[in-house]
């Protein structure tokens, strides 16, 4: 029990510095899923062709490309929380607009717009961490920060069920919380990475630095997209009902959340490589099973999709951390942005191979798309693990449980270039 109970306060000291900056992740992944869910109810509803539909919600995907190869100049210039207040208060007026007209074509331009508007937010947000974590960390921080994007998209889901005429209501609370969002964001005493260093990246030289960590995020969004996209059609052709299709994603989404936590931690404590080789190599043995399993009942459904899951959306974070592993401090707002591009187009042109496959091969395609790509990637991976020297990391820190006092111990820590540096220290005073 005693070690469980440390365990814990490390963990507690750990999240505490960095509370207000995740309290603001998940009231803008909140309002973004209900905005988004909502445009997509609303055009079932007034009969929009299904086809329409689809392009002007992916619009916001071309949006976040854009963001992702160009959002960084406006980062390094203002700053992190300048630019991330910024980009979330365009959002929140863009978020209104959608009540002003109902035509598909200034939807999907509004669209385009806010998926540039969030996936440059995104980029602040994913920087900004990696710098403030260290190699002996990172795996740990960023899968509670993936813990608060999905817990923060849930949330925004069961707010679909706010009485609204004409949608009125729901832009105004979508506006609502991204407003609040930028509260704690803005007012953190989290330090702010140094702009005033800012280096280019390049995606070769990202590639030549991180290879399997590069190539990993571009196969963890064909899993994510492939799932998010493709998972509702996949049980839908093999005759679930829609209260078992909501199932099966209720399920996916919980074991990945459920998975963050305890992945990220196994990774801080040895080569993220072999880690991803695990979570890959289970998805290669364990998804064919889902066209089983579909078929079984509720309570196999469950399992299947919570373990499917468990490997779609715990990739991500492990590549970003060994990526962000060998890199310096000034090339991280680049390679955020790159690696968010990498993941954007896995989610884009996945489902799209995928959905050509089901179409002319069968629904059994879907799940032996994971193990096709999984199974690439395992022997991808394994050439560098075995026959290429080991590269040196950077900013290798020891890591020391940061105090939970919120006060003046926070003020201090937050005074230095990371926030571990002066724990071990502040720890011993109060000792003595």
């Amino acid at each position: 029990m005693k070690p469980f109970l440390i365990r814990l306060e490390h963990l507690q000291a750990l999240i505490s510095p960095l509370s207000a900056f995740f309290l603001g992740t998940i009231l803008t992944c909140c309002a973004y899923s209900l905005l988004t869910s909502y445009l997509s109810l609303n055009m079932a509803q007034n009969g929009i062709p299904t086809s329409v539909a689809g392009l002007v919600l992916s619009a916001y995907y071309i949006g976040y490309v854009f963001a992702a190869l160009s959002a960084y100049h406006t980062i390094n210039k203002a700053g992190h929380i300048r630019a991330f207040s910024s980009y979330i208060s365009v959002f929140s007026a863009l978020a209104l607009m959608h009540y002003y007209s109902q035509n598909t074509i200034v939807w999907g331009i509004l669209r385009l717009l806010e998926g540039y508007c969030l996936g440059s937010a995104m980029m602040c947000l994913e920087s900004w961490l990696n710098t403030r974590a260290n190699n002996n960390n990172r795996g740990t921080i960023m899968s509670l920060y993936m813990i608060t994007t999905y817990l923060g998209s849930s949330l925004g889901q069961l707010l679909l069920n706010i009485p609204t005429t004409s949608g009125v209501t729901i832009y105004i609370t979508v506006s609502v919380l991204f407003s609040i969002a930028l509260v704690p964001i803005s007012l953190t005493a989290l330090p702010t990475p140094d702009i005033s260093v800012y280096q280019s990246m390049s995606l070769k030289r990202l590639y030549k630095a991180s290879p399997v960590g590069v190539i990993g995020c571009a196969v963890s969004g064909i899993f994510v997209g492939t799932f998010y996209i493709l998972g509702p059609i996949y049980t839908a052709h093999n005759g679930l009902t829609v209260e078992t299709t909501s199932l099966f994603m209720f399920f996916g989404v919980l074991g990945g959340m459920s998975a963050q936590l305890p992945v990220g931690k196994l990774s801080d404590r040895m080569d993220r490589r072999f880690v991803m080789l695990w979570i890959c190599s289970a998805l290669f043995l364990t998804a064919p099973w889902v066209q089983h399993f579909i078929h079984e009942g509720r309570t196999a459904i469950a399992v299947s999709a919570f373990i499917l899951g468990c490997g779609t959306f715990v990739l991500y974070p492990i590549c970003v951390s060994h990526v962000n592993d060998k890199i310096a401090d000034a090339e991280r707002v680049r390679a955020s942005g790159l690696l968010i591009l990498l993941q954007s187009l896995g989610m884009i042109g996945g489902p799209i191979v995928v959905s050509f496959f089901m179409q002319h091969f069968g629904t059994i395609c879907f799940a032996l798309s994971y193990s096709l790509c999984a199974g690439a990637f395992v022997l991808f991976a394994l050439h560098f693990v075995t026959f290429r020297p080991k590269v040196n990391y950077l900013n290798v820190t020891p890591t020391d449980p940061m105090p939970t006092t919120p006060t003046h111990v926070f003020h201090e820590l937050t005074q230095d270039d990371t926030l571990m540096d002066k724990a071990k220290s502040i720890f011993q005073e109060k000792k003595h």
